[in-house]
């Protein structure tokens, strides 16, 4: 069964953007949900064990959220090496795994195409990248305060472009880090990143040849810095989180895999009871499924930020009181009146709405004025409704 589910999954997932589903939405919406959670929990602990361990450290990237530094003479050259290395590639955002973070939504991508080329990872890459990392290994675990593993890696230039996609976090998991290698530097002249740091000051960051930015993406706000005369920004992207030990492997599943779903991942250790990978991961799958049920979405859409879910201006801890329009359609023979009804009940809703969004965006007299423009055809439907 849950094999069958892996693979249903997969193929929902990964349906052209004219054959997308309902059933997609709630799929993302739900795991984005349990994924928060679980990497809270894990951040957390990941966290209060290498505190544990290791003294105190005053870090700056926890102080503003982002942190700089410069590679030795030989590492700039090989890093420059690598880049040079890796083949330019068409976008395809349909390649990632399934069991990882993805965009899924069709407007970001074409942002992406825009804004970027991409190239794939060498077999240079995969063989030398590591030289790089190694040295950086003790600074990274100071400055995130944990250990931690490569969550994924992409290689792409930012173009030219009068307008990138502005301002923005990326709504991930907050302990979920992205570390830019700048093989040519980072500059106006040459493209760069800006950020506004936790004490929301913007900054264009600037450095030299064999430099690297990790940042806190889904605090800080960022965007590419770019302009027409500006030329093609060279970057080495390496997601990092969380882990109870440190392990620099490059993983990478695909041009839009990001980080696992879940902070789970097989063991090398024999695990024989029930909390082995395999059956953790079969479990979770149907608890997936279970939740989808529950949480479902009935048209194709998904949130406009995929942070969190939570809406602070919901009725949820309001009690449900019963309204004239509640109404038990099992009385209603007609299927017609049936219709009526619903329509008439959704206009209501829609008109409420409407008042709230004038109210709240436009002001108390425009307000007044469009609520004296709609009270007429308040109470025609609620005569239309007390005759039905």
């Amino acid at each position: 069964m849950s094999e069958k589910l892996k693979k249903y999954i997969n193929e929902i997932e990964h349906l052209k953007y004219s054959d997308r589903q309902p059933i997609h939405a709630s799929l993302y919406e739900n795991k984005a949900m349990l994924s928060k959670i679980a990497w809270d929990i894990h951040s957390y602990n990941a966290k209060k064990y290498y505190k544990k361990v290791n003294s105190d450290h005053n870090s700056t990237l926890e102080k503003y959220g982002y942190l700089t530094g410069v590679l030795n003479k030989d590492d700039t050259k090989l890093l420059k090496e690598i880049y040079a290395s890796c083949k330019k590639i068409e976008l395809n955002p349909l390649e990632f795994d399934s069991d990882y973070v993805y965009e899924p939504r069709e407007n970001l991508h074409e942002d992406m195409i825009r804004i970027n080329n991409y190239y794939e990872p060498s077999d240079f890459f995969f063989n030398n990248f590591n030289t790089i990392l190694n040295p950086l290994k003790k600074i990274l675990e100071r400055e995130n305060q944990f250990y931690w593993k490569v969550a994924s890696c992409r290689i792409f230039e930012v173009k030219p472009n009068k307008r990138t996609q502005g301002f923005h976090k990326d709504g991930q998991s907050h302990a979920i880090k992205k570390m830019f290698f700048y093989p040519n530097g980072a500059n106006k002249k040459n493209g760069s990143t800006t950020l506004r740091d936790k004490f929301n000051n913007e900054i264009i960051i600037d450095l030299e040849p064999g430099s690297w930015l990790i940042f806190s993406n889904s605090l800080c706000e960022h965007q590419a810095y770019s302009s027409e005369s500006a030329s093609n920004r060279a970057t080495i992207e390496i997601d990092i989180m969380p882990d109870f030990t440190t392990d620099m492997t490059l993983n990478y599943s695909g041009i839009n895999s990001w980080y696992p779903w879940f902070p789970i991942s097989d063991s090398v250790y024999n695990i024989n009871d029930e909390l082995n990978y395999k059956d953790v991961y079969n479990r979770n799958i149907k608890r997936i499924f279970g939740l989808c049920s529950l949480n479902k979405t009935n048209s194709y859409k998904f949130p406009c930020e995929l942070d969190d879910f939570y809406d602070e201006s919901s009725d949820i801890f309001k009690s449900n009181d019963v309204h004239d329009n509640d109404m038990n359609f099992k009385d209603i023979d007609n299927k017609d009146e049936k219709n009526i009804i619903k329509n008439n009940n959704n206009t209501l809703d829609d008109i409420e709405i409407g008042i709230n969004d004038i109210a709240n965006k436009k002001g108390l007299l425009i307000f007044l004025y469009y609520f004296i423009k709609i009270i007429p055809l308040l109470i025609v439907k609620k005569i239309i409704k007390r005759i039905r």
